[in-house]
C-alpha cells in the first residue's frame, strides 16, 4: 500500500481533489454571478432573497435540484442514458486539468496538451449527442442532431485558431503559449495574427459550449429543451455544470493565447511576482508529509495564480456580456456563419502566420517553468 501511495501519487490526488472542489464551487457561483450580471443589464434585481445579497442562492438551487424527483423514460437506453451526463461533465473536468493556472500550479505538464484538449472538448459533445439519442424521444433527438452538426462545424475553426500559437512557438504545450510573451525573441508583430485568432477562438468556443447566441441545441422555443428534455434532478444539473466548466476552460485557453498566461508584464514593469518569494503551507509540526507538499504554495505560485484568475474572470464576464447583448441566431445563420465566414477567416490567419514566422522566425518560449517544476519534483523526492 505504501508503494502505491507515493508522494507523487498523493500530490496528484490532493491537487486533483482541490481542483474538483474549486471548479464545483466556481460553477455554483458563476450561475449566481451570471444572474446578477444579466439582471444588471436588464434593470432587474436578480437573486436577493436567500442569504445576504442572495449569496446563498446557489446552495438553495443545489439542494432543490438534488431533492427533485428523478424520472427515467421507460423506453430509454438505460446505459447510455446514465452515461451521457457523466461523459459531458468528466470531459470538462479533465480538459481543465491540462491547463496551468500558475507557476508550479498545474495538475500536469503534457508536451502535447493541445491534442488532448481538442480530443476532450470533442468528447463532451458525444455526451450531448448520446443524451438525445438514448432518451428515445423526438425532441431530445432533434436537439442532439443540432448539437452534432454545430459541434462539427465549429470544432474545425476552434482547432485552426489554435494552430496560430502552435506555429509561432513550435510547441503543443499550453504553457508555452503564455510564456512566449516573455521570450527574448518575442516580436509584437505577432499580435496581428494572435489577437484575431483569440477572438475567433472565443467565438468558436461560444458555439462549442452552446452559449448564447449559439444555443440552438437547447432552443426551448422549438424543441422544448433540446437534448436534456427527458433528464431531471442531478443528471440534468450535470449538463449545465459541464457547460460552465467548459466555458472556464475555453476562457483559460484565451488567457494563454492572448493575455500572457499567468504573467503580468506591462512592458515597462513586470508585476508577475508581486507576492514575493515566501512559501505557504502547513507547519512541519502538523506532520502532513506529502499532503503538506501538495498544498504548499510559493509566493510566485500565489501571485501568478491570482493574476491568472483576474484575467480569467474578465473573459468569463465577456461570455456573460455577450449573452445579455446578442439574440439567438437562426439555425441557417449559425451554419452559414461557421462555414462561410469563420472557417475562411481562420485559414487566412494561418496563411498570415506562416508568412510572419518565415520572416521573423518562431518564438522560443523560455523554459523557466519546466525547470522550476523539475526542481520541485527533485525536492519532493529528496524529502521522502
Amino acid at each position: 500500500m505504501a508503494e502505491i501511495f507515493t508522494p507523487q501519487v498523493v500530490n496528484l490526488i490532493v491537487r486533483g481533489g482541490l481542483m474538483i472542489f474549486v471548479l464545483l464551487t466556481t460553477f455554483a457561483y458563476l450561475t449566481y454571478t451570471e444572474r446578477r450580471i444579466l439582471s444588471f443589464f436588464q434593470w432587474r434585481l436578480g437573486p436577493n432573497r436567500v442569504g445576504p445579497q442572495g449569496l446563498l442562492q446557489p446552495l438553495a438551487d443545489g439542494v432543490k435540484t438534488a431533492l427533485k424527483q428523478e424520472m427515467v423514460p421507460r423506453k430509454a437506453d438505460k446505459v447510455l442514458y446514465f452515461l451521457a451526463p457523466t461523459l459531458t461533465l468528466s470531459a470538462s473536468f479533465t480538459t481543465f486539468a491540462l491547463i496551468p493556472v500558475g507557476e508550479q500550479v498545474a495538475l500536469s505538464s503534457v508536451p502535447v496538451a493541445i491534442l488532448f484538449f481538442l480530443g476532450l472538448s470533442s468528447m463532451a459533445a458525444y455526451g450531448l449527442i448520446l443524451a438525445g439519442w438514448s432518451s428515445q424521444s423526438k425532441y431530445p433527438f432533434l436537439g442532439s442532431l443540432r448539437t452534432c452538426a454545430q459541434v462539427i462545424s465549429y470544432e474545425l475553426a476552434l482547432g485552426l485558431c489554435l494552430l496560430v500559437p502552435i506555429m509561432i512557438t513550435g510547441s503543443l504545450n499550453i504553457n508555452d503559449f503564455g510564456m512566449m510573451y516573455r521570450s527574448e525573441n518575442w516580436n509584437w508583430a505577432y499580435l496581428v495574427v494572435l489577437a484575431p485568432a483569440a477572438i475567433l477562438f472565443l467565438i468558436s468556443s461560444l458555439a462549442e459550449t452552446g452559449r448564447t447566441p449559439f444555443d440552438l441545441p437547447e432552443c426551448e422555443a422549438e424543441i422544448v429543451a433540446g437534448y436534456h428534455t427527458e433528464y431531471s434532478s442531478m443528471k440534468y444539473a450535470m449538463f449545465p455544470m459541464g457547460e460552465y466548466i467548459a466555458m472556464v476552460a475555453m476562457s483559460a485557453m484565451v488567457v494563454h493565447m492572448l493575455l500572457g498566461g499567468y504573467h503580468m508584464n506591462l512592458g515597462f514593469v513586470d508585476l508577475t511576482y508581486w507576492a514575493g518569494t515566501w512559501t505557504a503551507g502547513p507547519p512541519e509540526a502538523w506532520g502532513w508529509g506529502a499532503y503538506g507538499d501538495a498544498i504548499s504554495l510559493t509566493g510566485k505560485g500565489f501571485s501568478t495564480t491570482m493574476t491568472f484568475i483576474v484575467k480569467l474572470f474578465l473573459l468569463i464576464f465577456t461570455f456573460m456580456w455577450i449573452r445579455a447583448t446578442f439574440p439567438r441566431l437562426r439555425y441557417d445563420q449559425l451554419m452559414r456563419f461557421g462555414w462561410k465566414w469563420l472557417l475562411p477567416a481562420t485559414l487566412v490567419l494561418i496563411f498570415a502566420t506562416a508568412i510572419l514566422t518565415a520572416i521573423i522566425g518562431p518564438v522560443q518560449a523560455p523554459a523557466v517553468d519546466s525547470a522550476a517544476q523539475a526542481a520541485m519534483e527533485v525536492t519532493l523526492n529528496a524529502r521522502h
